[in-house]
């Protein structure tokens, strides 16, 4: 199991400026990073490799099972 991240660390890596920390929190509240964080305490911890929700519907794969269903 790969060691998880903070959300914020996380961001910081895929993103140039990263989030607002609310912004952030509102996308795990919405699903939009997969895989899902892991909150706890009051601290959300992520994969290294996680992915913004935009990011994975944009690869085809899950656009296609949605479009089938």
């Amino acid at each position: 199991m790969p060691l998880k991240i903070s959300l914020a660390k996380w961001a910081a890596q895929q993103f140039d400026p990263p989030p607002a920390d609310r912004t952030l929190r509102l996308w795990v509240r919405e699903g939009r990073i997969v895989p899902a964080p892991l909150k706890i305490g009051r601290t959300y911890y992520v994969e290294p490799t996680a992915r913004h929700i935009a990011e994975v519907l944009s690869d085809g794969r899950l656009v296609n099972r949605l479009r089938r269903g």
